[in-house]
Order: structure tokens, then C-alpha cells, then sequence
């Protein structure tokens, strides 16, 4: 079976490619805008179309000759304009599945309420009906559920901040919304057998596991996490000072923290009665996993540094470098040089990767937590957002306030500032030889953009002039 995804890089799409990958009877095929961004393994063993989504000519290429089409896996993000834009898409993107022949498209929405009032849930419902207005011409099956507990996912992290940041857990009215959890590792087998569905026409399957309020999901969370929270209920809604308590605690930011929020107010309290009867008729070999279970092996995937996705691998709107240009038009530049002798490249490339994250950023580690608090106070995601793991570094992940936009093993890292800089920021580090080159570079707006780098450069003396010699001593030490 010639099967396409497209948006293999968000939370879900890398998942469902690694699944997908692992069958002999699919022929994979991947629509991304930046190869860059698939792993080795993934190029020798999937097809990749490169290029953006909204380019007819290239959605035309992906779609030739395939039988599946995935319609692109949720995105998680705080504004408006994607919904807009996904709904126009949903449409182009169902004329030319029939204009290629595809027998059939697998689209995943979210459980919501039709009165949601322009959240996500009624614009993905809007997406579903687009899809499948077709029956007669190319089958669809439409699976909806909630949140998705797994390793790395908004869900999961929110629930375990929250456990172990906070001795005690005020409880807002909107944490006893009834949602419709569901693991990730369930969610993809829907999705995986949803192709092979023996249905003609468009079918809509509700998938989930037993619906349960963010109250009930956090007293079963820190029972499994082994942690005693006391909750103390509020008599009031309040989605705006829960997401500040949320962006404190989280790695979300505000305006993901109260999209996070609204988007369970949207989705809770469904009619569930008849829930998973189409889960059951549709998929009966498939038993959802619990949720003390799921957020049990979500835990495990994170000890092991088994975490293949995160959350923020599906944000809608975040800066991304897709070529040099940007970089090569910056103003400002701090460059420092370090010789690293006899040692390894490899080692002092290693080294280069591990910062950040619970490795912190050396000697003035607490000042990026300063200049992290400061971006989380302007609503900016903070250094709480952390790492997928210590251990691996990949295009697309982050560190901290920062993303990774190229990597060339033990040669170049670059990454680009996502915190608020007043314009766009990098930072580089190059092997060459026997130095380590580490390069900050600005592209400053306007003149606040100015004011801003002058005032941190007396920080750069600091900071960077320490950073490039603790890797270098990181690596001397390194086993």
C-alpha cells in the first residue's frame, strides 16, 4: 500500500512515520518542508517529497500514485490563523486526493463541543466535514479524541510539572471539565489499522479512554509519580491567572498555557455515554490502555531517554531557519575562539551538544535562568522548556530558549533564538581544525533591536567568553 504523510515532523507525524516504517506491507512516502529535518534512517528508507504544503504543484507531486493519504496530525499552538488556514487547505487538499486517484484520507481530530465558539475543537470538526463531503468519490475515516498522554506531550508535561513543582494544587473550576484522554501509543494504532478499515464512505470513530476531569488525571498522576498533593478548591473559573500559574510551572507559555486551558473547557464535558461504541465496532482488537498505565509508560520513556516526540515539535508559527539568508544579513556579531589541542573533535562536539537542559549552561547558568524568567514574564516560553532528552540533539528540537536549525556532526550546531530579542538571534558553534569557533549573531528590528544588543553585551563579556572554554573543559573531562 502507497501511503503519504504529510507534517511528519509534528508530536504525532514522527511517531506514526517510525510505526509506519516498521511495516513491510507500506510504502512510505513523507511531504516535509525541510528534508533536513528527517533523520538518516528515515531518508534511506521512506520517499521524500520537499517543499510547502500550499504549493499545489508539490501536493500534486506527493499525492501521485497513493492510496492513503494522512491529512497533517495536529498542531498545537495558541492563535487563530492556522485553523483559518487549515480549513482553506482541507478543502484543496480533498480535490486533489480525488483528482489522484487516492482510495482514501485518514484524518485525526479533536472531541469538542459544536459550541465551542471558534476554538480548535469546532474549526477541526469544520476540517472533518470538509474531508469526507465526498463519500462517493474517496472514502475518509475521521477518528476524533482529546488529549494525548505520552511521553513528551502537552499533557504529560503539564501533569507532571504541576505534580512535582507544587506542593499544593489549587483547583480552578475548569479542572473539573470532563476530557477524553487517550495514549499515544493507542492513538497510533487507530491511526496505523484506520487505512485498512473495511468501510465505504466516510466513518467517524470516537477513540479514548475512560473520560476524566485535569483534577481526577492529577490525583491519578501523583499516584503513580508517588507524590502525596493536597488540593484545595477555588470558586472561580479564572483561565487567564491559572495560565500564569500554568506558564510558571509548565514549559508553556502564557499564550499556550491559556490556549492549553480553553482548548479543555472547549473539549470537556461531552455527551459519553455512547463514547467508544464506534471505537468498538470499527477497532475491536484494540484495548485502550488506562491512564495510571499510560502516564506509567510515559514516565518510563522519559527515565530511559526514550522521548521520540515533544509537544513543541507541533507548534504552529514558531521561527524556523530553513536557509542562511537570515543569518547572513545579521548586523551584529560576538565572536569568540578557543583552541581545544589534542582532543577530539568529537569530544568537543559532544560537549557542544549537551548544553542546556538539567546539563545547565556552566558557570552563569543562572543568568540564562534570569534571561529566561524575563522572556517567561513577557510571555515567552522561558529556559523551562528544556530538552527531548540529554543524550541526542536532532534538527527541529529544543534547548531551552533555543532551536536547532542545522547540525552537522562534529562540524556545526546552530540555534536560533525563540525568546524575545527584538529581531532574530543565533548561536554558533563551528569546529574548525583544532578551535572552536562560537559566533552570536543578531539581526536586530528597528531600534529597540539596537538598544538590545548594546545592552547585553556587557552579559556577552560574561556568559560567552565562559561558555566556549567550559565546553572545552567539559570535553577534556568527558570519559
Amino acid at each position: 500500500m502507497n501511503v503519504l504523510l504529510i507534517g511528519p515532523t509534528s508530536y504525532l507525524g514522527m511517531r506514526l512515520t517510525q510505526r509506519l516504517l516498521e511495516r513491510e506491507d507500506v510504502s512510505l512516502r513523507l511531504l516535509v518542508r525541510d528534508i533536513r529535518r528527517m533523520g538518516d534512517g528515515v531518508r534511506q528508507h521512506a520517499e521524500i517529497v520537499e517543499g510547502d504544503v500550499f504549493d499545489e504543484d508539490v501536493l500534486h507531486q506527493a499525492l501521485n500514485n497513493i492510496d492513503v493519504a494522512y491529512f497533517p496530525l495536529r498542531f498545537f499552538e495558541a492563535g487563530r490563523k492556522f485553523s483559518g488556514l487549515s480549513r482553506s487547505f482541507a478543502e484543496k487538499f480533498r480535490d486533489a486526493c480525488i483528482t489522484a486517484g487516492v482510495k482514501r484520507i485518514v484524518y485525526l481530530g479533536v472531541a469538542g463541543r459544536k459550541d465551542a465558539g471558534g476554538m480548535m475543537p469546532g474549526s477541526t470538526a469544520d476540517i472533518g466535514e470538509i474531508l469526507s463531503s465526498c463519500p462517493d468519490k474517496i472514502s475518509t475515516v475521521w477518528l476524533r479524541t482529546g488529549f494525548v498522554l505520552g511521553s513528551g506531550s502537552a499533557l504529560f508535561e503539564a501533569l507532571r510539572n504541576l505534580i512535582e513543582k507544587c506542593p499544593v494544587l489549587l483547583i480552578a473550576k475548569w479542572m473539573e471539565m470532563k476530557i477524553i484522554p487517550i495514549g499515544v501509543a493507542d492513538l497510533l494504532k487507530y491511526l496505523i489499522q484506520a487505512k485498512d478499515l473495511e468501510v465505504q464512505g466516510g466513518v467517524v470513530v470516537d477513540v479514548g479512554m475512560q473520560s476524566m476531569s485535569f483534577r481526577e488525571m492529577l490525583a491519578a498522576g501523583a499516584e503513580v509519580i508517588g507524590l502525596r498533593r493536597p488540593f484545595i478548591p477555588v470558586p472561580f473559573n479564572a483561565p487567564r491567572m491559572s495560565a500564569i500559574l500554568l506558564g510558571i510551572v509548565t514549559p508553556f507559555s502564557f499564550p499556550v498555557a491559556l490556549f492549553f486551558i480553553r482548548l479543555i473547557d472547549a473539549g470537556g464535558n461531552l455527551q459519553q455515554e455512547r463514547w467508544n461504541e464506534s471505537a468498538q465496532k470499527y477497532f475491536p482488537q484494540i484495548a485502550p490502555l488506562s491512564f495510571a498505565a499510560a502516564m506509567e509508560r510515559a514516565l518510563k520513556a522519559v527515565e530511559r531517554e526514550e522521548v521520540i516526540s515533544r509537544w513543541t515539535d507541533s507548534l504552529a508559527g514558531v521561527s524556523y531557519a530553513y536557509d542562511e539568508y537570515d543569518l547572513s544579513r545579521s548586523v551584529y556579531r560576538d565572536i569568540k575562539k578557543k583552541s581545544f589541542g589534542d582532543i577530539s573533535p568529537q569530544r568537543i562536539f559532544r560537549a557542544v551538544k549537551s548544553i542546556g537542559g538539567s546539563q545547565g549552561w556552566f558557570t552563569f547558568d543562572v543568568l540564562w535562568r534570569i534571561r529566561g524568567g524575563l522572556d517567561k514574564f513577557t510571555g515567552g516560553f522561558g529556559t523551562a522548556v528544556g530538552r527531548r532528552v540529554d543524550s541526542d540533539v536532532r534538527i527541529g528540537d529544543w534547548i531551552d530558549v533555543w532551536k536547532v536549525v542545522d547540525i552537522k556532526e562534529d562540524r556545526r550546531l546552530l540555534l536560533e533564538a525563540q525568546m524575545r530579542v527584538f529581531g532574530k538571534a543565533w548561536l554558533e558553534f563551528v569546529i574548525e581544525g583544532n578551535t572552536l569557533i562560537q559566533t552570536a549573531y543578531h539581526y536586530p528590528r528597528g531600534l529597540m533591536g539596537r538598544l538590545y544588543w548594546y545592552a547585553m553585551l556587557p552579559f556577552h563579556v560574561f556568559i560567552f567568553k565562559d561558555m566556549i572554554n567550559a565546553i572545552v573543559r567539559r570535553a577534556a573531562e568527558q570519559d
